[in-house]
């Protein structure tokens, strides 16, 4: 509570880190914790370790990590089992310190989203309170999505359009084209369709700073 209120009531200071420089010192803080993890994770699963990184910045420091899995998950289970609706409601639960939902994390593994019982989805919830589970499970998915929009890509050496694109499709799913998210970088500031692509954009935004986390791990 102390941490979420220096966060949200005080105003944005740097030099004494409250505000949003709070919010990205807890970010940075997470990355230099993890970075081996994230850059040995980054090359067994052949993924941008910019991306990789970019995205679990993007993550890291919002609902607390066991509320979602301890709480929100039940909570909708309870509701799904009561009106005898499937699985799709609890499926889309994020767990994780880099949350990811449930449905993407069967997807990526190769399980059948629609078989998933209520222990088959505490038990994912579980696995990705370990953060290299965690960060393992990003780095596929991330690297499928890549491969999703550019089939014949470096999955390590990326684009910046092609981090933009997988970075997007992380937060907003594989639903809309490819297009979009390309009309959208080009798009003047202000209009809303930039809004598509804001996600991968703010990862090349903090690229300096993250790259500089990771190199501090070699």
């Amino acid at each position: 509570m102390l941490d979420f209120l220096r966060f949200w009531a005080l105003p944005d200071n740097h030099r004494f880190i409250t505000g949003k420089s709070y919010l990205w010192a807890y970010k940075a803080a997470w990355l230099v914790y993890n970075k081996r993890s994230i850059l040995a994770i980054a090359r067994e699963e052949q993924i941008s370790p910019l991306l990789l990184a970019g995205v679990a910045a993007a993550e890291v420091g919002g609902t607390p990590e066991r509320l979602k899995g301890y709480g929100v998950l039940q909570f909708r289970q309870v509701i799904e089992k009561a009106a005898h609706q499937d699985n799709r409601w609890s499926n889309a639960v994020s767990v994780g310190a880099v949350a990811i939902q449930l449905r993407a994390v069967a997807e990526t593994l190769g399980l059948d989203t629609a078989q998933l019982t209520a222990s088959d989805q505490f038990q994912l919830a579980n696995c990705l309170l370990d953060n290299d589970f965690n960060l393992r499970v990003v780095a596929r998915h991330l690297r499928q999505l890549v491969l999703y929009d550019y089939p014949q890509a470096d999955t390590m050496n990326l684009t910046d359009e092609q981090i933009i694109v997988a970075g997007s499709r992380y937060n907003r799913g594989v639903q809309r084209n490819k297009q979009d998210f390309l009309d959208s970088i080009h798009a003047e500031k202000g209009r809303p369709e930039r809004e598509y692509s804001s996600y991968g954009r703010r990862i090349l935004e903090k690229r300096k700073s993250i790259e500089e986390i990771l190199r501090l791990a070699i």
